[in-house]
C-alpha cells in the first residue's frame, strides 16, 4: 500500500459508494482536503493580511531609502523581523496546492486506470481497506455533467466545436480565473474591489520610480499571472476529473481567503 496515495484512493471509493457518482466523489474529497489543510495555511493567509496592513509603512521605507537598494533591503528585513511577518509566507498555500495535486493526480489515475483496463483489480485492492475492496463485476460510472472524467480538453476539442466543450472549458478557464483571484487576494489591497484616489496617487508615485528587481515583487507577479496561465496551459492535457479537483480546490481556497480577509475588517 502506498501511504501517500492510498488515503485518496480510499476516499474516492468510499464517497463513490456513498454518492454513486465519481464527479461528486471528487468534489467532496477536494472540499475535505481544503478543510483539513485550512489550519496549516491559515498562518499564511494571516501573514498576507498583515503585509497589506503594513504596506503604508513599507512605502515610507521605500521613500526613505530611495536609490539605496542595500539599505532598503536591510531596513525591510529588520522591519519584517520586528513585526513578526514572513514576506514570502503567502507562497505556502500555492506550494501546498501543487504537492496535493501531484498526489491526487496519481490516485485519480489509479482509480480511472481500472475503468480503462490499465490497472488490475489486485492493484486497486492493494490500496483499499478491506470494506472498500472491489470484485470482478465492479464498474465505475465515469460520466459527470455529460463529460467523461477520464478525457482531456485537448482530446474533447478534437471532436470539434459543440456543447461537449462547455464543461471542460468552464473548469479549465474557471480554474485560471480563480487562481488569479486567489493570488490577488494575497497582495496588498487585494481584499478591496475598488481603487481609491489615495491608491491611484500611490500607484502614480510607483510608476515614477525605476523598475525594481526586488525578489518579493517578482514572486508576487509570477504568482498572480504565471500560475493562472500555467494552470490553463498544463490543464489542457489534464483529465476532466483532475480539472474538476483543481477548480473546486481553487474555489474553496479563494472563499477561505475572502473569509480570512473580511474577518478582521
Amino acid at each position: 500500500m502506498n501511504l501517500l496515495i492510498a488515503p485518496f484512493v480510499n476516499a474516492l471509493f468510499g464517497l463513490y459508494y456513498l454518492t454513486g457518482n465519481l464527479g461528486l466523489a471528487v468534489i467532496l474529497v477536494t472540499v475535505i482536503i481544503r478543510v483539513l489543510l485550512f489550519p496549516l495555511v491559515l498562518p499564511s493567509f494571516k501573514s498576507a493580511q498583515k503585509m497589506r496592513e503594513l504596506q503604508p509603512r513599507l512605502k515610507k521605507l521605500q521613500e526613505k531609502y530611495a536609490g539605496d537598494k542595500e539599505g532598503l533591503a536591510k531596513a525591510q528585513m529588520d522591519f519584517y523581523k520586528q513585526e513578526g511577518v514572513n514576506p514570502l509566507g503567502g507562497c505556502l498555500p500555492q506550494l501546498a496546492q501543487v504537492a496535493i495535486l501531484i498526489i491526487f493526480f496519481s490516485a485519480f489515475n489509479l482509480v480511472t486506470g481500472f475503468s480503462e483496463g490499465k490497472k488490475t483489480m489486485v492493484e486497486i485492492n492493494q490500496q483499499l481497506i478491506p470494506s472498500f475492496q472491489i470484485k470482478d463485476d465492479f464498474k465505475f460510472d465515469v460520466n459527470f455533467l455529460g463529460s467523461d472524467l477520464r478525457e482531456t480538453p485537448a482530446k474533447i476539442f478534437q471532436k470539434g466545436i459543440g456543447i461537449w466543450l462547455v464543461v471542460p472549458l468552464f473548469m479549465l478557464l474557471g480554474s485560471g480565473v480563480l487562481q488569479y483571484l486567489g493570488a490577488k487576494l494575497m497582495l496588498p489591497g487585494g481584499n478591496k474591489l475598488s481603487v481609491t484616489s489615495d491608491q491611484l496617487r500611490i500607484k502614480e508615485k510607483e510608476e515614477e520610480k525605476p523598475k525594481s528587481d526586488d525578489m518579493q515583487e517578482m514572486m508576487r507577479t509570477q504568482t498572480m499571472y504565471m500560475m493562472p496561465l500555467m494552470t490553463i496551459f498544463i490543464g489542457w492535457s489534464f483529465s476532466i476529473g483532475i480539472l474538476l479537483y483543481w477548480f473546486v480546490n481553487s474555489a474553496v481556497m479563494t472563499a477561505q481567503q475572502v473569509w480570512v480577509n473580511g474577518k478582521k475588517n
